[in-house]
C-alpha cells in the first residue's frame, strides 16, 4: 500500500483539495473552450475532484491513478450518483503506454512532480491526444524541497518546476503554449506555494 492508499479514505475532506481543484478547473475553462462530446483524460485523478468537475451529460471522462484507494473511492462515488461514461482505472506512467490519438483533453493536477522523467510525461500526453488536443498541467512552482517535508518527500521526483523548463519540453514536443497562469496559493509548512497551470495544445 503506498501513502495515497491510505490518505483516499479522508481526502475529500481535504479543504485545500477542494479550492485549488476548483481553482485548476476555473483557470482551464477561461482559456479553452471543450467540446460537450469530449473525451476527456484525468492522470493521477485521486478521488476525482476534477474528473467530476467536467463531467457533463455528454463527454466521456477516465480517471487514471496508480493508488487502488483512490480509485476506489472514485469508482464508489460514480456508483452512488449513478453516473456513465465515468470511470478510474489503475495505470502507472513509468511502465504502461497511453492508447493513442485518443483524447481531447488531458488535464493532470499535481502528479507530474510524482512522475521522474518529465519529457516522458509530456510525450506520453502528447500521443494519446487527438490533434488539436488540449493538455493542461497542474503543479508546483519550483521550491525549496519543504512542500512534502512532512512525508519526507516520499514518491516526489521533482521540487516543483520552472515556467521556461516546461515550455522547452512542450514546443520540442510539438505543443503550442496557449496560457501559463498561477491559479492557486497554498499554504503549508508556515509558507505559501504557487501553484500554476500550464495549458499546452497539440
Amino acid at each position: 500500500m503506498n501513502r495515497f492508499d491510505e490518505a483516499a479514505k479522508t481526502w475529500d475532506k481535504r479543504q485545500v483539495s477542494i479550492e485549488s481543484s476548483d481553482a485548476c478547473v476555473q483557470d482551464l475553462l477561461k482559456n479553452v473552450q471543450i467540446k460537450d462530446d469530449a473525451n476527456i483524460l484525468d492522470y493521477g485523478c485521486g478521488t476525482g475532484f476534477i474528473a467530476f468537475a467536467l463531467k457533463n451529460e455528454t463527454n466521456n471522462v477516465t480517471g487514471m491513478d496508480y493508488s487502488n484507494g483512490m480509485i476506489e473511492v472514485f469508482n464508489k462515488k460514480v456508483a452512488e450518483f449513478e453516473l456513465e461514461d465515468i470511470k478510474a482505472i489503475k495505470h502507472n506512467m513509468n511502465e504502461e503506454e497511453l492508447p493513442k490519438e485518443t483524447f481531447d483533453l488531458i488535464i493532470s493536477s499535481k502528479t507530474m512532480h510524482h512522475i521522474k522523467d518529465t519529457n516522458m510525461f509530456f510525450k506520453k500526453s502528447y500521443n494519446t491526444l487527438k490533434n488539436g488536443g488540449i493538455l493542461c498541467i497542474n503543479d508546483l512552482d519550483k521550491e525549496d524541497g519543504s512542500f512534502h517535508k512532512d512525508k519526507e518527500n516520499d514518491g516526489v521526483e521533482h521540487f516543483g518546476y520552472e515556467k521556461e523548463e516546461l515550455f522547452d519540453i512542450a514546443k520540442n514536443l510539438g505543443f503550442e503554449i496557449i496560457a501559463y497562469n498561477i491559479v492557486y496559493n497554498q499554504e503549508k509548512n508556515g509558507k505559501h506555494y504557487p501553484l500554476f497551470n500550464l495549458i499546452v495544445k497539440k
